[in-house]
């Protein structure tokens, strides 16, 4: 299992997909310009209280991130946006929630395929080509 953010800490790896391998702790940063990620098998969490304070004003603390099964990393341009495909987002200052296109609120929502697009993330809707073997 694995929790996969986007690092907005100062420092080296600013602005980069952090993702944390829940079983053996180890961490890793991926750029968003030169690799892509194919997120399988996740979940949406969020820190609803968390994410509220700093929607009223708070300075920005972890609240939000994607929970998943399987991690690929791939380089980048390798998944590119279908007719199917949809973009999801989380930034607290606007919304304490993940929400879709639409502003539809999909925190706590579970999908099959997430992948990366340089900072954006997302929904494969048609997972006809897919293999997740």
């Amino acid at each position: 299992m694995y929790k996969v953010r986007f690092h907005l800490g100062r420092g080296e790896h600013f602005m980069h997909w952090q993702l944390k391998d829940l079983e053996s702790g180890k961490v890793s940063y991926i750029h968003p310009q030169d690799n892509q990620l194919a997120l399988l098998g996740c979940k949406l969490s969020v820190q609803p209280t968390a994410a509220q304070k700093i929607h009223d004003g708070a300075n920005k603390t972890v609240c939000a991130w994607i929970e998943c099964k399987a991690v690929q990393v791939l380089a980048v341009n390798r998944i590119k946006p279908n007719e199917g495909d949809y973009r999801i987002k989380f930034n607290p200052r606007l919304n304490p929630d993940w929400t879709d296109e639409t502003d539809s609120i999909v925190s706590g929502h579970e999908y099959e395929i997430l992948f990366t697009n340089d900072r954006t993330l997302w929904v494969v809707g048609w997972e006809h080509e897919c293999d997740l073997n």
